[in-house]
């Protein structure tokens, strides 16, 4: 394969993304996971892939300074449960309170409150009794 076929089929990859994106959000609701795996296949860095697709969002990060707020280590919390924290992360992606919660975090009051507005503080309630 030529060096001009593969950018026109990386073109095609990346507006194919991008009509689906602006359609249905999807790329948005993806994990951390599964947006990395896409980039791999594309053979491009998880923010590049940001790049191309601006709705995409990273509410990993948010979930893993919430797990730090709740008390729990977020890398051995993945160790230990990486089924549940891929649920958590597939609840977290398609979360709408994102503001509430980075505010929260932001002030320091996450933990009191998170049971408010986070769709994972149950888990993270079993998480820190396991």
């Amino acid at each position: 394969m030529s060096a001009s076929s593969d950018s026109s089929l990386l073109a095609k990859a990346f507006d194919w993304i991008r009509t689906r994106a602006s359609r249905d959000n999807e790329i948005a609701a993806m994990c951390r996971a599964d947006l990395h795996y896409l980039a791999a296949d594309l053979g491009i860095t998880e923010a590049e892939l940001r790049e191309v697709v601006p709705k995409v969002t990273d509410h990993s990060e948010l979930m893993d300074q919430m797990m730090r707020a709740r008390g729990l280590d977020p890398e051995a919390v993945r160790r230990s449960f990486s089924a549940l924290v891929r649920d958590m992360e597939v609840t977290c992606a398609r979360c709408r309170d994102s503001r509430v919660c980075r505010r929260e975090l932001e002030s320091g009051t996450a933990a009191t409150y998170c049971h408010d507005f986070c769709a994972n503080a149950e888990a993270m309630d079993y998480l820190r009794k396991a």
